[in-house]
Formats: C-alpha cells, structure tokens, sequence
C-alpha cells in the first residue's frame, strides 16, 4: 500500500471517528504503519548500499588478482623485476613476493 493510498484511508477513518478514543487508536496504528513502512524503507537501503559495497570489493579484488597474473606472465617471460613493477604497477614487494612463488 502506499503512502498516499493509506493516508487517504486514515483521514477518511478519522473523520467518521468522532470519540477521542478512537482518535487516540487512530494515531497510534497510523504511527505503527509509518514506523514499519520507514524500516523497510532503511532495509532496502542498506541492502542496496550492500550490494553496492559487495560489487567495489569484487571489482577491487578482481583488478589486483589480474595485476598478479599479469606479473606471473612476466616474470615467466623473464623480465626483470624493475619492469614487472613498472607494468603490472603492482608494489615491489608483491612483485617479488610472485616472484618467490614462483621459484618456490
């Protein structure tokens, strides 16, 4: 239901309600249903916010992981570390951290 629906309802509702206790129930169950519907509003929200965060890492770890392949490759094919460094713009400690993996 949205918002605008349910507020129509509720106002229609109060204006029949004459008695202040009905007044009373009416804002109490009408603040329940904003309440409820604001959660789930901010669930969605983190959850896309998740998503969101979940995708960058992804794609963070997927850039690295082919920067060290790209390294293998080199290394591999005998450049030295210097130009390792320079092409795969991985640091010089995993450059040759790969490279020990390798010897190894």
């Amino acid at each position: 239901m949205n918002d605008g629906t349910l507020r129509t309802a509720f106002q229609s509702w109060e204006a029949l309600s004459g008695s202040d206790e009905e007044a009373f129930a009416y804002d109490v169950r009408l603040k329940k249903v904003l309440d409820e519907e604001a959660a789930v509003r901010e669930a969605e929200l983190r959850e896309q916010e998740g998503r969101k965060e979940g995708l960058q890492k992804g794609l963070k770890e997927g850039r690295k992981e082919e920067k060290e392949i790209t390294a293998r490759l080199l290394l591999n094919e005998g450049f030295d570390v210097e130009k390792v460094i320079r092409l795969s713009r991985l640091t010089r400690v995993q450059v040759l951290e790969i490279k020990n993996e390798l010897i190894n």
